[in-house]
């Protein structure tokens, strides 16, 4: 469960500073999803709420009204919802904030690139076939469904993200996969990255990225009670990596050209 509270913005579409991405759009603050690597939990406190990020959602009740205003002023380059909070999460089958963005965006010169967690985009594909520059990545950390429910507990399971990447590729919508956080002792075998691959490829997917684990304390704290719990016999290879962070990454670098070597692993164009 998660607490819901109405709030209003001064700004919707702002500068990013993540490559590639000139604004971002964040219709919702906080988030339902729970995940427990989280990287946004120190969130909570800018916002002054004394919940913990993953059990409150905040709903900017004027966000429409505002990117309108924004959007009468030319703008070009890209755009992408949502870089803090997932803008498919539940909420959004009730406020439709997500959706009606998008109907905004369709009359501007922005590139869209949506990143979620959810099949709720389905229920826009109507909106992103009619859209000239769009596209749409989905982050799976693992296909496994229960390991899945212990990691990112408020998110629909992977299972049925693969299904909504599959629905939009076919329908012509550029997909890509975002295998992240890639967590040593968890989720971090070569095979079981490939097969991750190979599946979202089959699906559609026009690409794979994977993304090492950020090793912020919070996140630390939780992943390491999620291996406890799951994959205990990874405790070693976690507090490995935790202690030597570039190494991690330098490995990871190498099972990334491990995947890519194999035979039916490839990247399209």
């Amino acid at each position: 469960m998660f607490k819901l509270y109405e709030t209003t913005c001064s700004s919707a579409l702002n500068r990013s500073r993540i490559p590639g991405i000139d604004y971002c759009l964040n219709p919702y603050t906080g988030c339902s999803h729970g995940c427990v690597y989280c990287y946004a939990a120190c969130m909570a406190r800018f916002r002054g709420r004394d919940e913990r990020w993953g059990s409150f959602v905040e709903v900017k009740t004027n966000f429409l009204e505002v990117l309108a205003g924004q959007l009468r002023r030319p703008k070009g380059g890209r755009v992408m919802l949502s870089s803090v909070t997932d803008a498919y999460q539940v909420i959004e089958r009730k406020y439709r904030l997500t959706r009606r963005c998008l109907e905004l965006l369709s009359r501007s010169n922005l590139a869209v690139s949506i990143l979620t967690k959810s099949d709720i985009i389905v229920e826009d594909l109507d909106l992103l076939r009619a859209m000239p520059a769009v596209s749409v990545g989905f982050t799976i950390t693992t296909l496994d469904d229960g390991l899945a429910r212990q990691l990112e507990p408020g998110a629909p399971p992977p299972s049925r993200r693969l299904a909504a990447l599959k629905k939009l590729a076919s329908s012509g919508i550029k997909t890509w996969v975002f295998v992240a956080p890639v967590i040593p002792g968890l989720n971090d075998a070569p095979e079981e990255l490939a097969t991750l691959a190979r599946k979202a490829l089959g699906a559609g997917a026009r690409e794979v990225e994977f993304d090492p684990m950020n090793f912020y304390p919070a996140a630390v704290a939780g992943v390491k009670k999620t291996i406890a719990r799951y994959r205990p016999q990874g405790l070693a290879a976690f507090a490995g990596a935790c202690s030597d962070p570039v190494a991690y990454r330098q490995k990871l670098y190498r099972i990334r050209h491990f995947i890519c070597g194999k035979k039916n692993i490839v990247k399209h164009q």
